[in-house]
């Protein structure tokens, strides 16, 4: 049963990994500079910002699987539009990322440094909340896409244990990680931690982009719209009942559903590409044009940003007295 949750596993892991990590090093450099300055007395808000971001995001999660997870002739439709706004979500946070890398310690202490002159209360237990606040609602959106995604096939308890699993074992790194780069002599390379997980998470991107095309078609497919008619919805191929799926039936025929034991998507090697590439055996023109596009969309995204802060950078800065 392990095989079938694998894909969840996976991309529950390198997001969580990912987005704990970006929390623990924005605590760490504020953590950092507070000792640089002799303000060791702000730790305390540090904490109430840490404590106050991780009720928030558990609240959040709680709403998610409290009130969206029985929307009736909706829930497709909503499951549609989650992985949707995580796919869209998800390639932000890589875009921002790329962009923001080279400067995110410096805009962070002079952020610091604008509070201490204010003499804001609460100022730094505040900025702490935003920061991994904002992580933690990214975490739980992508979480909670990839637990939408996989709930119907391998029912909610072990969907839920995947996640989980992957969530924790993610969290346990990124803990290890931050305490391994601020702690000891050691560097981690972290751009090129950044940028390998960006390529993953590119991928899922697309994955989730392509699967919640496929939810909104089952949607309208169940509430007999008339709009599945439309040329966007043809189907480009189905390896179902051909050579391939026969030979893919031979190699990974082993299936947990009897119903459909030909599906190579329903065996053990095909469950897991559905969770991580959002692989489907009889697309839609639209869930095709969608995953190449998206490919060439982030690419172009990334170059252009990237040529913008390398501009940037190389402008001459205004002389002040």
């Amino acid at each position: 049963m392990a095989f079938e949750i694998l894909g969840s596993v996976i991309f529950s892991f390198v997001t969580s990994l990912r987005e704990v990590l970006e929390a623990a090093l924005i605590i760490g450099i504020i953590a950092s500079y507070l000792t640089i300055i002799d303000r060791k007395d702000l730790f305390r808000d540090i904490l109430y910002g840490v404590f106050a971001a991780v009720i928030f995001s558990l609240g959040m999660a709680w709403v998610f699987l409290t009130f969206f997870t029985d929307l009736a002739e909706y829930q497709k439709l909503f499951e549609g539009i989650a992985m949707f706004l995580a796919a869209v979500v998800l390639s932000w946070m890589i875009v921002w990322m790329t962009r923001q890398s080279k400067k995110i310690r410096s805009d962070i202490q002079e952020k610091v440094d604008k509070i201490i002159t204010n003499q804001e209360k609460a100022g730094i237990a505040f900025l702490v909340f935003i920061s991994v606040a904002r992580e933690g609602a990214e975490l739980v959106l992508f979480l909670y896409a990839s637990y939408i995604g996989s709930v119907g096939e391998v029912g909610a308890v072990t969907a839920f244990s995947a996640i989980s699993l992957g969530f924790l074992t993610g969290l346990l790194l990124a803990a290890i990680m931050a305490i391994v780069l601020f702690t000891t002599t050691r560097r981690l390379d972290i751009k090129k931690f950044f940028q390998v997980t960006s390529v993953i998470l590119i991928i899922f991107a697309a994955g989730l982009l392509a699967h919640g095309i496929h939810e909104i078609y089952e949607f309208l497919e169940i509430s007999g719209s008339s709009l599945i008619n439309n040329v966007i919805w043809i189907e480009v191929w189905n390896i179902n009942n051909t050579v391939l799926g026969d030979v893919l039936q031979f190699l990974f025929g082993w299936s947990y559903d009897p119903l459909n034991p030909a599906r190579f998507e329903k065996s053990v090697v095909g469950g897991i590409i559905v969770g991580l590439f959002g692989w489907n055996d009889n697309p839609a023109l639209i869930e095709v044009l969608a995953y190449g596009l998206y490919y060439v969309f982030i690419a172009i995204a990334i170059k252009r940003f990237t040529n913008f802060s390398e501009m940037r950078e190389k402008a001459p800065q205004p002389i002040t007295d």
